[in-house]
């Protein structure tokens, strides 16, 4: 075997190890600059295709939403960049963008499953090299094949969002990244849906099912690339997000509550969202994080609902006892 054919195999190996798709996207952004030295690489992922109700051609730049994977630290802001991607978008076909010099271009690689995004490996400043274009395209192909699997294990299978069995896995990585940047702090964050049980008792479980779709994709055009979406079951969702400054958490589940509440939900009309978040301390396990949450989203709850409200807000004696409110 070839030193070109060691170096691939080992490559495949490598991704075959990893144990979540967080540690998979970041083996294969690592592979590809390693194989192809200087080329930049980056993974987009893609949502909202499957829920606008539309001719895949007729997909536009404001009915989907791109999050960047967490590995460079960059936002993807620019309007025309996302117009650029929207022909691979839109067909699922590959794209080839050769720079004027003809020694190097861009590379745009759609990889498209059936419950986690659709998601587009991109590289830059990549040689006009057939040989090794071949053997780069080889390994984003087993990449695709492998975090289907992930996705399958990992993301919920009707929203696409993460579930809740990586919930630990990533609430690791988000206070790592929280640690590593000055005076940056992590919110945890509970929502749930106001009076779900009703829409699926009404309306029956497709319309509910609507409802938690669409949701789900509100979450990912409302929060930014760097915070972690989960569907945790039924109509309870978790965000944990990073924040400058403690009152920036507050303003962006705010931003959140008041787009639910005038967003048209299609069959049912207008839903609102109650929401419990409390900030994440050092040495604090997950799981109280949440039980606090979970008690401040109650109190959102017996408060008249459609509203957020911050754990250190609230004192124990309001989250003792039920009262027989309807949570749902």
């Amino acid at each position: 075997m070839t030193n070109d054919g060691f170096e691939q195999l080992s490559t495949v190996v490598g991704l075959s190890r990893q144990s979540n798709g967080i540690a998979l996207t970041r083996r294969l952004i690592g592979s590809l600059r390693e194989m192809s030295p200087g080329t930049e690489v980056s993974v987009l992922d893609v949502f909202g295709r499957r829920v606008t109700g539309k001719a895949q051609s007729d997909i536009g730049p404001d009915d989907i939403s791109i999050r960047r994977f967490d590995d460079t630290g960059q936002r993807l802001e620019k309007r025309d960049r996302v117009l650029d991607l929207m022909d691979v978008i839109r067909t699922l076909q590959p794209a080839a963008i050769e720079s004027e010099g003809g020694e190097s271009g861009q590379l745009i690689i759609p990889l498209s499953g059936e419950i986690g995004p659709l998601r587009l490996v991109v590289l830059e400043q990549v040689p006009v090299d057939p040989w090794l274009r071949a053997k780069l395209l080889q390994v984003i192909e087993i990449y695709g094949n492998l975090v289907r699997l992930m996705d399958s294990r990992e993301r919920d299978a009707l929203t696409g969002l993460l579930n809740r069995q990586t919930f630990a896995v990533l609430f690791e990585l988000a206070s790592q990244r929280a640690r590593e940047q000055p005076n940056h702090a992590l919110t945890l964050a509970v929502l749930d849906i106001d009076h779900f049980k009703r829409v699926n008792d009404t309306l029956g479980h497709l319309y509910g099912d609507e409802v938690l779709i669409h949701f789900a994709r509100l979450m990912e055009r409302s929060f930014r690339y760097t915070d972690d979406l989960f569907r945790f079951g039924g109509e309870e969702f978790v965000v944990l997000l990073c924040a400058a400054r403690p009152d920036r958490a507050r303003i962006a589940l705010e931003r959140f509550r008041n787009i639910v509440e005038k967003y048209d939900f299609p069959g049912i009309g207008r839903v609102t969202v109650s929401i419990g978040y409390v900030g994440c301390g050092e040495n604090v396990l997950p799981t109280s994080l949440v039980d606090q949450a979970d008690r401040a989203l109650y109190f959102a709850k017996e408060n008249g609902r459609n509203r957020s409200v911050d754990f250190a807000d609230i004192d124990d004696q309001s989250t003792g006892e039920s009262g027989g409110v309807d949570l749902f």
